[in-house]
């Protein structure tokens, strides 16, 4: 296995992680400790030739990465590994994400709502600030209305652990849709290695103009996605959300933050009449959330 390991210029982070969200599968992460640090991409590749192509295919696109890159050869368990060490133990309140492999070494409260979960390939590790963001907007819905009586949409579930947690928090109606198989692939297996019934989460392969019709209308509509996609598709997106409803958004730089709220109000004026809006931002990241009013 080749691990491929080169630094970027911080101005590159933001189009490359959006040149990777376009890709069905990719081999290619980024990587960034915190403020002050540098940024890494960083891929995966069976073999020199595959990392030689994939590289020169990226250099294609972005003519300012270095003719050379970095790499480190790993044995098979060294890459197991890396990949694990990079996934840590979080909780917000009483929810708790928890990598599967450290069932029975890691200790939970025992009346925690607990979600096992190996993200594979697919995006949704539980690790990124976007993620937690809307978990976040999902238990603050939660600290205020029955989870019985709230219905989840999941946009982008990716490894599917916000509708997971919907499920375990007690939400009845939870539906999650990605439009990469390999994200519905783990989304499954998620589903299944927490224990629960087949019914208890409804995944789907679609992109999120089909998927928001799919799913209908819900009193939580999560969709953590980079904010051009999101500001293409706001009109779906508000439309998804039930009077009484929040729409958290995520997937956006703390740079952006003001801009897409903006967009989101603007729209959410014209079609839902009035709203309440905020955000939140956690390290380079930010969410926005949007609540839309009953109808009298």
């Amino acid at each position: 296995m080749i691990e491929l390991r080169q630094e970027i210029p911080d101005e590159l982070s933001q189009p490359l992680e959006d040149w990777f969200c376009e890709l069905t599968r990719s081999p290619w992460m980024l990587y960034h400790e915190g403020p002050g640090k540098p940024h890494y991409v960083m891929g995966y590749f069976e073999t020199q030739i595959e990392a030689d192509a994939a590289w020169e295919n990226l250099r294609s696109a972005f003519k300012r990465l270095p003719l050379k890159y970095g790499q480190n050869e790993l044995a098979d368990r060294d890459w197991k590994e890396a990949y694990k060490e990079h996934l840590k133990p979080w909780n917000h309140g009483n929810l708790h994400w928890v990598p599967s492999w450290l069932r029975g070494k890691h200790t939970v409260p025992a009346d925690a709502a607990v979600i096992w979960f190996d993200a594979g390939l697919a995006f949704g590790t539980g690790d990124h600030p976007t993620t937690r963001l809307c978990a976040m907007r999902l238990m603050d819905h939660l600290a205020t209305h029955p989870a019985v009586d709230t219905s989840v949409t999941d946009a982008g579930c990716g490894s599917g652990i916000l509708a997971l947690s919907a499920a375990r928090l007690g939400c009845q109606k939870v539906d999650g849709f990605d439009r990469d198989p390999e994200a519905v692939r783990v989304s499954l297996d998620n589903l299944r290695e927490n224990g629960f019934p087949e019914t208890a989460v409804r995944f789907s392969h679609m992109g999120l103009e089909e998927g928001l019709r799919w799913t209908g209308q819900a009193d939580v509509v999560l969709a953590n996605i980079i904010s051009d996609v999101l500001c293409i598709y706001g009109d779906n997106l508000l439309a998804s959300v039930k009077p009484g409803g929040v729409l958290a958004l995520s997937g956006i730089l703390a740079t952006e933050q003001a801009a897409v709220r903006m967009h989101f109000e603007t729209k959410a004026k014209a079609t839902w009449g009035s709203l309440q809006s905020d955000g939140r931002v956690m390290g380079e990241w930010s969410d926005v959330a949007l609540f839309r009013p009953l109808k009298i």
